[in-house]
This record gives C-alpha cells, sequence and structure tokens, in this order.
C-alpha cells in the first residue's frame, strides 16, 4: 500500500542530495533521520546530524523526532503534530502529507495531487481498499492489523485508546461491507424486501398533486365500493333460515330505528360516509408538494 508522491516533491527532494533517498516516504522517513536531513539543508548551522540516530527501533524513532518536535517549536515552523505522529507509526498518507506540507512552507509552492490519489485525514487505508476489487480488499482483522499499529499500542497503553481505535475501525469496516453489498446487489443476492417492493411511484414531473389526490379519491372511492357490493353478494349466497333471515331483519330495522345507517350502494349519505373514511386531506398533499 504505497501512497503516490507528488512529481515536484520528488525533485525537490533530490535536489536536497540526502544521505540516504526517499524512496518509500512510509518507511523512509518513519525514524525522522531523513526528515532531520530536510532540515540541516536549510538550517545547516542550527541542525547536527551527530545527535541523530539512523536505527528502526522505537526508541530511536521518538529519540529522533523529539529533537526535531522541540527544533519545529523554538522556530516557530506551522508542522502539524498529527502528520509527525503518522509517520512515526508508519499510518498511511501521514509521511506524504508531512512532505507536501514541509515543501510548500520551504518553496513557497504547492504540489498538485492527483484527485484519484486523494488521502483521508484519519491516516487509514480506505483509498486504497475502494480501488481494490471486492475480492481483494480486507476482511475486518486484516483492517484491524493495517490501521492500528503496534507502536501505538505501545506508546499509548490505556484500555480506552485501544478500544476506542478497534471500534472505529470495526465500525468503518462494517460500512465498507454495507456500501459493498448496496453497490453489486447481483453480488450478494440481495434481494428487496417487501417495504422495498410496496414504495409509491413518484409524481410524474407533468402532474401536479391536485391531479394526484383526484385520482387518488376517484380509486379509493371505487374500491370502497367494490368491497360494499362483494360484502353484500356474499351476505345473499349464504344459506340461512328463513327464521334467521326474519330476526335479522328486524334486528336491522331495531338499528334502522336507533339512528343507524345500513350499507346500500344506492344510499347517497351512506357513500358520502365511506369516501370521508378513505379519503386524505388536499391541505396536507399541497403542504408536502410545496416543500
Amino acid at each position: 500500500m504505497v501512497a503516490r508522491t507528488a512529481r515536484e516533491i520528488l525533485r525537490w527532494l533530490e535536489s536536497l542530495y540526502l544521505t540516504y533517498p526517499i524512496v518509500v516516504p512510509k518507511w523512509d522517513l518513519s525514524n525522522g533521520y531523513a526528515y532531520a536531513e530536510i532540515l540541516h539543508a536549510y538550517f545547516p548551522n542550527e541542525i547536527s546530524m551527530f545527535t541523530y540516530l539512523n536505527g528502526r527501533s522505537l526508541n530511536s524513532r521518538l529519540s529522533n523526532w523529539s529533537l526535531i518536535k522541540q527544533f519545529i517549536a523554538r522556530k516557530k515552523i506551522p508542522i502539524s503534530n498529527e502528520f509527525i505522529d503518522a509517520t512515526v507509526h508508519g499510518k498511511d498518507g501521514g509521511a506524504e502529507r508531512l512532505l507536501e506540507q514541509t515543501y510548500e512552507l520551504f518553496t513557497n509552492k504547492k504540489a498538485y495531487i492527483d484527485p484519484t490519489n486523494e488521502r483521508t485525514d484519519d491516516f487509514t487505508d480506505y483509498s486504497y481498499q475502494r480501488n481494490l476489487h471486492n475480492f481483494e480488499r480486507a476482511h475486518t482483522s486484516k483492517s484491524l492489523k493495517n490501521n492500528l499499529k503496534v507502536t501505538e499500542l505501545i506508546t499509548d497503553p490505556s484500555d480506552a485508546y485501544r478500544t476506542k481505535k478497534s471500534a472505529d475501525i470495526l465500525y468503518q469496516s462494517k460500512l465498507d461491507r454495507e456500501k459493498s453489498r448496496v453497490d453489486n446487489p447481483d453480488r450478494f443476492d440481495i434481494k428487496p424486501t417487501l417495504a422495498e417492493r410496496c414504495l409509491r411511484k413518484p409524481l410524474r414531473p407533468d402532474s401536479t398533486a391536485q391531479d394526484w389526490y383526484i385520482k387518488s379519491f376517484d380509486s379509493r372511492s371505487r374500491s370502497a365500493t367494490s368491497t360494499t357490493v362483494k360484502s353484500n353478494s356474499f351476505k345473499q349466497q349464504s344459506r340461512e333460515t328463513s327464521a334467521d333471515v326474519l330476526k335479522k331483519s328486524s334486528m336491522s330495522q331495531h338499528h334502522n330505528d336507533k339512528g343507524l345507517i345500513q350499507a346500500d350502494d344506492n344510499n347517497l349519505f351512506y357513500k358520502e360516509i365511506v369516501l370521508k373514511q378513505h379519503s386524505v386531506p388536499l391541505s396536507d398533499l399541497m403542504q408536502i408538494n410545496q416543500s
């Protein structure tokens, strides 16, 4: 997982005639010795290379970068400590961001960065993983290994830090899996749910909310009428004795006397009640359309 460095920065590094050329910034800048040489090229009388150790151990890294941080603070050079910490631990994109910021400060120029190789501020391998195929991407345990370095756990051994970092990495890997499932439904054989299949169709561009309201009102009225017709036909087809028929007719007459309305398609008042029960206020639809 090698992040690309701008060509202007590579030319700038070659012009400094460093003792050890920077080929892969992620590894060549981790111990701080090469970065101390960059500072020595601009401040030869204030940076002594004899005080820096060219080693790979964690103690050599922390010792060199502590001296560099003291010099940066004394000279008031606006170098980000986040970039330095990411470079010490070998995080993805940390050394490249540090070189870009140093190049801009010392040369007063801005390097061109390809938009396809933009790096995130959280120093993870997300930009690298998204360019791979689904079967090439890292799984959960590999994501933890790539984004949580051993040196981070040594320098900050608190359980709260480990828990937070692990939870963030696991949550990001979960989001990546969900996104890959949404982007490639055929690969995972995802079938739409019942709620997704029952969604209403959107309004056509040439129609308005009032037109939709009138059409839906007519369809609801037809459905309500068909329901009453079916219920009446079912009642007529049911086999009932004459005594039960007389009993029910007397009960319906008794209810009518109390003021109840009997289901009858020829009754206009009954039709109006059914339509009102299945209708939606037009003002609500107009407010939704306006918003």
